[in-house]
């Protein structure tokens, strides 16, 4: 859990984050006293933040131990590797030099549509990844496009070798969604009723009390969410029948999508507009305000990056209907009738069978993603008559939304509450493990992947490193100079401060001997060991030392 997959407050509020994020504190939440999650969290910096997100939510006797950095031993005693992101064809290589039994890996799908994760689905079928390794595809529509990126390679490597391979023996992708914890936006214990909530909600917005609210929650990008004018249409062609509110809560990213924004507005001038944030994100009270004062949720969504809808499970919790276009993962979530509206949407790719000219564009660099989803969405069109019936209905059914609503709560708590979600993946941790641990199957050792230094370049130098004796005299240079700035810089991340302040006093107590004095390699390592050194580095510090001259290469001519 780097600070990128998580931490909202020093990056961009983005889906995958507060997905990651609320991830991370579900599982804590289920941890149980005889329990410990090691957390690697990418540095010590990033533990304070760690800290202060899961520690509220542990029960007593639970514990997370954070560590900076990903360490082999507590890997392979852990047995699993999780993932805030898809990317096990790059981590898989933690285990070259050893068994790919060494543990396993699990990763999750967030957006699939930029040219990075995409290229990463395709090397699922190159790396070596195993049957007790697996990507959660949070919803059937990503493990579709996770598969056909996998055979799309799988179709490549064929052609290139004019033959056909078996397919890969892993990973597996399995289908589990994302999560929420209810009790964030549950009014119970908190006002006497829903309208209780919902007025006070709307008091402090400013908003009609007697009004219909639909909400708008989420990123506000008509290039990479959903294009508004779908909903502003058919919101103000029922002006005409009811006193309606949009509400838009969310993000607008730059100046220019807020100029946008405001221009389509323009274009409906009976729609009563109300918006939270904007080019300043709105906090996590906004929105839960927004939640609160709404009648109906709308989430017209249009675009490749959208996966899942983290924000249809908020409206759900928050006891709304939900109008969503039958869109990927939406469809996952909401049920047609019950907990709200699918509204039908047409896309131009069902048409496509060649690359088109933006794909192409995308693949070579000569288009950013940003202009790429926008062309992708231009050709996805939602039923304009359907959404406008959709609102319709349930603006003139309080009672219909009452039950849509509901419905949906139960239906939370049901299939994507925390609790579920992670007994999931505890499920699935566990079928892994046993596969892992099948000894009927074959023990693979991975191989580092790349060519690596000394392949490429050993050849720039003629001689070999000196193997000993060497030399250390007060002729040679004072060992202190380890600590200076151009020794420590390289020195101090690999064997550590104490370690470097340790060696370089011990080898000083030698220099400031009278005469000359001859160290072995057995001598030096017994230096080195004594320092607190690791054996995998005593090769490069003794180069090091010889190459600043704290120590020198005894020969027969010296």
């Amino acid at each position: 859990m780097p600070p990128d997959a998580f931490d909202t407050s020093k990056h961009q509020v983005m889906g995958r984050r507060v997905a990651g994020g609320s991830f991370a504190r579900g599982l804590c939440a289920t941890l149980q006293a005889s329990e410990t999650l090691t957390v690697f969290c990418g540095g010590e910096t990033a533990a304070p933040a760690l800290q202060e997100l899961l520690a509220p939510v542990l029960k007593a006797g639970a514990q997370v131990r954070l560590q900076p950095t990903l360490d082999s031993a507590a890997l392979a005693s852990s047995g699993c590797l999780h993932l805030p992101d898809p990317g096990l064809h790059h981590w898989c290589w933690l285990r070259s030099g050893s068994s790919t039994r060494h543990f396993s890996l699990t990763g999750v799908t967030h957006t699939l549509c930029s040219h990075g994760v995409m290229q990463g689905l395709e090397q699922l079928v190159a790396a070596p990844l195993e049957p007790w390794d697996a990507l959660v595809c949070t919803s059937r529509s990503a493990q579709q496009v996770v598969q056909s990126a996998m055979a799309c390679m799988q179709e490549r490597l064929e052609r290139r070798f004019g033959m056909a391979l078996p397919a890969p023996k892993g990973p597996q992708l399995p289908v589990i969604p994302l999560g929420i914890e209810p009790s964030i936006f549950d009014w119970r214990g908190r006002f006497a009723s829903r309208q209780e909530q919902r007025d006070q909600a709307r008091q402090q917005l400013q908003l009609s009390t007697t009004a219909r609210v639909v909400l708008f929650l989420g990123r506000l990008s008509f290039h990479s969410k959903a294009h508004p004018l779908p909903l502003y249409r058919a919101l103000e062609r029922l002006t005409d029948q009811h006193e309606v509110v949009l509400l838009e809560c969310g993000h607008i990213y730059n100046d220019t999508i807020a100029g946008a924004y405001d221009e389509l507005a323009r274009r409906f001038p009976r729609l009563k507009l109300h918006r939270l944030g904007g080019l300043t994100p709105a906090t996590s009270e906004e929105k839960l305000l927004a939640l609160a004062a709404a009648d109906i949720f709308c989430s017209p969504a249009d675009n490749l990056q959208e996966t899942f809808g983290l924000s249809v499970l908020e409206a759900m919790a928050s006891g709304l209907p939900v109008i969503a276009s039958d869109w990927n993962g939406y469809r996952d979530l909401v049920q047609h009738g019950h907990t709200g509206w699918l509204v039908p949407c047409r896309d131009l790719l069902k048409t496509q069978s060649k690359p088109s000219a933006i794909d192409q564009q995308f693949a070579l660099g000569l288009k950013d993603y940003d202009s790429t989803v926008g062309m992708h969405s231009l050709g996805v069109v939602i039923d304009h008559q359907a959404l406008e019936v959709a609102l319709g209905e349930l603006l003139q059914s309080p009672e219909r939304c009452q039950s849509m609503g509901d419905n949906g709560v139960a239906r939370i708590q049901i299939m994507f509450h925390w609790d579920h979600v992670c007994r999931q993946y505890r499920e699935l941790w566990k079928e892994l493990n046993q596969r892992r641990t099948n000894r009927d199957s074959d023990d693979v050792q991975t191989f580092w992947p790349m060519a690596t230094s000394a392949r490429l370049f050993a050849n720039h130098s003629q001689e070999r490193p000196w193997e000993g004796p060497w030399e250390i005299s007060p002729q040679c240079t004072d060992p202190m100079v380890l600590n200076d700035m151009m020794q420590a810089y390289f020195l101090e991340p690999i064997i550590g401060l104490d370690a470097l302040q340790k060696l370089a006093s011990l080898l000083e107590q030698g220099r400031n001997q009278p005469g000359l004095k001859l160290l072995s390699n057995n001598t030096l390592h017994e230096i080195y060991e004594n320092s607190g050194i690791a054996e995998a580095q005593f090769a490069r510090i003794t180069n090091v030392l010889e190459k600043i001259a704290v120590i020198l290469p005894h020969t027969q001519q010296t």
